[in-house]
């Protein structure tokens, strides 16, 4: 039996809508929506193809706490329908220092 992603968080996600840059590099040559956001990961609303355990890098805006870079590892890929394009994938934030930390919960308290 397949757990619930939404089982195996640490911390618990918050929704948020903004865009952030993403690659598979630190110059982060996509641009794609985050929509919920937490203390150790994220949703990337993306239809690129991604795949459990591929290293990316993200770009959070700087609006709120200043432009976040963060290195993470993709979770899992959602879909609609088996066959269907990706709707997005679950992030989880790898090394987050106790700066990064605190600039993550700076946004998520804009969203609260």
């Amino acid at each position: 039996m397949v757990k619930d992603p939404t089982e195996l968080r640490r911390h618990p996600r918050v929704n948020v809508d903004f865009f952030a840059d993403w690659g598979w590099g630190p110059e982060c040559e996509y641009y794609d929506r985050v929509t919920s956001l937490s203390l150790s990961g994220c949703f990337l609303a993306t239809k690129r193809e991604l795949r459990s355990g591929n290293e990316i890098f993200i770009k959070l805006p700087g609006e709120i706490a200043g432009v976040i870079n963060l290195k993470g590892t993709i979770r899992y890929q959602l879909r609609v329908m088996e066959g269907a394009p990706p709707t997005g994938a679950g992030v989880e934030f790898l090394g987050v220092s106790s700066d990064i930390e605190k600039k993550l919960q700076a946004i998520l308290d804009n969203y609260l």
